[in-house]
């Protein structure tokens, strides 16, 4: 047993010489690493998230400054949300390209990997997840606007158009603590009132339990905290068992779309709000080159992640190399966000990283009309 443990180890041990070696081979390769849902339900995701982050990747390649570096994509497919599989992914980076720097998303896979970062130095950079539960997290910081600063930006909006009545319906885990944390006392605080409030369990279809006791308690409007496909079947469910009222979602895209169809006519959703159209010289050469490259127009994810590329992984090298640092050390990555937290971004002007890991950057309420999202009200996320 103990020659085993030794044998066990002295190939532990050859493998990371193997890697290290092999990484000081080519030194001026720049491991990106990423962990992202590349197959199963959750592909969508992964799909847009990896495009804005590889023409980040070419942008900044074709660039080249004085840093010479040649920044390379890592992907790690964790599929349908697999934390296991996302932190085997994970060790794998670490293990043979040594990376300094981690693109993550889903909130519970970031949550898995954040230790594991924070003991190796790793700075992560997260344009997907929402929780509150990812924010004051050490080696962390996050493009996408948090649900502590969606839920009071929907509920405002809500508000505004006369709802009073919410019936709330939620992911288990996933929605339960920002529900009774934040939804809950800041609505009632309003002068609103809860009149059902439901939870489901991941990846379920069929909602028709769920969705009768929710018209039977007449809300003026549902309040929905789930994620991935759950939010389309439900919607579409709801309106076939006669639900007319406005419904709050957390995210939407084009595969929800196909799955609720003419059902997502009156529902909203506070989200990043990207203008592929917007007229910033950063912006037209993203979508432009986004567009060509993968004949489709860019999301906010995708915009997300190539500015966590581009505009800040891309700044953050060269603050690092003109102070005669190591970049491929991910702590010094991190001090440069310290000494000065403002990056520009594609969505226009700058966008900063606060002191607790969220950004101060542009949001809005969007709505669903004829199947496309329409802003509805922009939001200031502080």
């Amino acid at each position: 047993m103990l020659k085993k443990g030794f044998d066990f180890i002295a190939v532990w041990i050859a493998v990371l010489s193997g890697a290290m070696l092999s990484y000081g081979a080519d030194s001026k390769t720049f491991p990106v690493g990423a962990l992202f849902p590349m197959t199963g339900p959750q592909a969508y995701y992964g799909r847009v998230m990896s495009r804005g982050a590889q023409l980040a990747a070419d942008h900044l390649n074709a660039d080249r400054g004085d840093e010479g570096y040649l920044f390379k994509l890592v992907i790690a497919d964790f599929q349908n949300i697999d934390e296991k599989l996302a932190l085997a992914g994970l060790q794998k980076m670490m293990i043979t390209k040594n990376i300094p720097f981690l693109l993550t998303s889903f909130s519970a896979v970031t949550l898995a990997a954040q230790p594991v970062c924070e003991k190796a130095d790793i700075l992560m950079i997260n344009g997907g997840a929402y929780s509150p539960k990812i924010l004051n997290k050490p080696c962390l910081y996050t493009l996408r606007v948090s649900q502590n600063q969606m839920i009071p930006a929907m509920l405002g909006y809500l508000w505004e158009k006369s709802i009073r009545k919410l019936s709330l319906i939620y992911m288990q885990d996933f929605g339960e603590s920002v529900v009774r944390e934040l939804l809950i006392p800041l609505w009632t605080k309003m002068g609103g009132t809860i009149v059902s409030d439901e939870s489901h369990p991941p990846g379920i279809t069929d909602f028709s339990a769920y969705i009768a006791r929710i018209k039977a308690a007449a809300p003026d409007a549902v309040y929905d905290i789930s994620t991935g496909q759950d939010q389309a079947y439900l919607v579409r469910q709801a309106r076939e068992a006669g639900i007319t009222v406005p419904f709050s979602v957390v995210d939407w895209n084009d595969t929800f779309q196909t799955i609720a169809g003419k059902a997502s006519e009156n529902v909203y959703f506070p989200a990043d709000d990207f203008d592929a159209a917007g007229s910033d010289p950063l912006t037209s050469r993203f979508v432009r080159d986004y567009e060509e490259k993968w004949k489709e127009l860019p999301d906010f994810y995708a915009a997300n992640y190539y500015d966590a590329v581009y505009n800040i992984l891309g700044e953050l090298v060269k603050r690092v190399v003109k102070a005669g640092g190591n970049p491929l050390n991910g702590g010094e990555l991190e001090k440069a966000i310290r000494t000065d937290p403002v990056f520009k971004t594609v969505y226009g002007g700058n966008l900063t990283l606060n002191k607790d890991g969220s950004s101060k950057k542009v949001m809005a309420v969007f709505k669903i009309a004829d199947g496309k999202k329409v802003a509805e009200k922009r939001v200031d996320p502080e």
